[in-house]
């Protein structure tokens, strides 16, 4: 381990205050190179624990298996997982105590919450001994980067305690760490971090996408010139191939998509040879399920459902968030062996409906500039309550064929949308990301 992460001195402080954490880096790394036989035999162990613990130990479960005559070893295969009840955001948040294990009730437990994409807050819990970062540092090594790389991060400022900010220091020295507020940027706090990332060097810039694409666009802007990062960490929304291009351009480096969501925030991400994005599946079971709550085949889209398989305070097992995904049937070249799935590119909500009854996917949506990534600085695509739709435009005044794409475009939509609604084309500067998140399709 000493060559692929430096001096092991940050690893050493934190598994001090985390006890596990150097081992947990070293399993997840032997894990990913395991043959597919193996890595779903580990995995389904872990779930068949996970089932035992819950059912002795998490009121919910141990009644909704009972409402059902369901015990855990009725789930003695794979195949039989789907037996298993989906959890809701609205189970969580009627029965947020019922899903606190008796092994850790009257004990912290560190609470989550998040707004997701509904807006509607949701409150999970997690137990505070789990070392979450051992996926990142995974995901970092896929990149050549030690866990204790200087980074540059584009995130929602997180409230911590005074103590918690003293140890953080302490692991974190002598690495650098420079942080902008996704939440509220402005020329002023763009134009002090851009000078501290001159300064620092960071090789990893992380933040929501939102928030990448706003300072890649001031960069190409104002023609200004910073030292390159090994990778650009995107997160908190799909990466189109527009803002991929336009953030690569102006960091001069390439983009790694990162999937997960607050309840479980690694999931999956994209390593450089960029095949899609490998699922962490040592760590989350994840299913593509229809609406019957079966899984689809391998290549369609489902509703993604998520299992943690590392955290018994608070189970979350079969949770549906939203999101809608796939498995992809390929294998990638890099050498590590975790299942991939497409990129999570919309949900249910996103999907445009039409009065004939017929749906306009949200994963057709963000791509409609996929063919003409350097026309366009962003893009979003809004139906009204009448259902007509503004593709509205920030475009790109260098790319001398703008109108031509543009049109091309727009007459691609109105075949698929088959004329039944009117299709207008917004040219404007207004499209704004929300918090630092970008969001493609808005549906009124």
């Amino acid at each position: 381990m000493h060559n692929k992460f430096g001096s092991g001195i940050y690893l050493r402080k934190y598994n001090f205050f985390k006890p596990g954490a150097k081992k947990g880096l070293e399993e997840v790394l032997d894990f990913q190179e395991l043959s597919k036989e193996e890595q779903d035999y580990l995995s389904w162990k872990k779930v068949e624990a996970l089932l035992e613990h819950a059912y002795k130990n998490v009121p919910w479960y141990r009644r909704n298996f009972k409402n059902i005559g369901l015990l855990p070893k009725d789930i003695s295969r794979p195949e039989y997982f789907s037996q298993v009840p989906v959890i809701t955001r609205d189970d969580l948040k009627l029965n947020f105590d019922e899903f606190i294990s008796d092994t850790h009730r009257g004990r912290e437990i560190k609470k989550i919450t998040t707004g997701g994409s509904t807006g509607v807050p949701l409150m999970i819990g997690v137990n505070p001994k789990t070392v979450r970062e051992l996926q990142k540092w995974q995901m970092f090594s896929w990149w050549g980067l030690s866990p204790e790389v200087n980074m540059a991060s584009v995130y929602r400022e997180i409230p911590i305690g005074t103590l918690t900010k003293l140890v953080l220091k302490f692991i974190n020295w002598p690495r650098k760490l420079i942080t902008l507020n996704a939440t509220n940027l402005s020329d002023n706090s763009i134009e002090v971090f851009l000078e501290k990332f001159k300064k620092n060097k960071p090789q990893v810039l992380h933040g929501y996408l939102g928030a990448l694409d706003t300072l890649a666009d001031y960069i190409l802007d104002h023609g200004i010139s910073l030292p390159s990062p090994n990778v650009i960490w995107s997160t908190a929304a799909p990466l189109a191939k527009v803002q991929q291009r336009k953030i690569q351009k102006a960091f001069g480096a390439p983009v790694c998509d990162q999937y997960g969501c607050s309840e479980m925030y690694f999931i999956a991400a994209s390593c450089p040879q960029n095949n899609g994005l490998h699922q962490f599946s040592d760590a989350i079971k994840l299913e593509v399920l229809n609406g019957k709550g079966s899984p689809v085949p391998i290549g369609e889209h489902g509703k993604i459902t998520l299992t943690n398989l590392n955290e018994f305070a608070f189970p979350l097992i079969r949770y549906e968030n939203g999101d809608q995904g796939r498995w992809l049937n390929s294998k990638c070249n890099c050498g590590i062996n975790l299942p991939l799935m497409g990129q999570v590119k919309g949900r249910k909500s996103d999907n445009f409906n039409l009065p004939d009854g017929s749906i306009i996917s949200g994963e057709y949506l963000t791509t409609l500039f996929d063919d003409y990534p350097d026309a366009v600085k962003r893009f979003q695509v809004v139906q009204n309550k009448d259902l007509s739709i503004d593709l509205k435009i920030s475009a790109n005044g260098k790319q001398a064929k703008v109108d031509k794409i543009l049109k091309q475009v727009r007459q691609d939509l109105v075949e698929k949308v088959k004329g039944q609604v009117t299709v207008a084309v917004v040219i404007t500067d207004e499209i704004q990301s929300h918090g630092g998140k970008l969001k493609y399709v808005i549906k009124k």
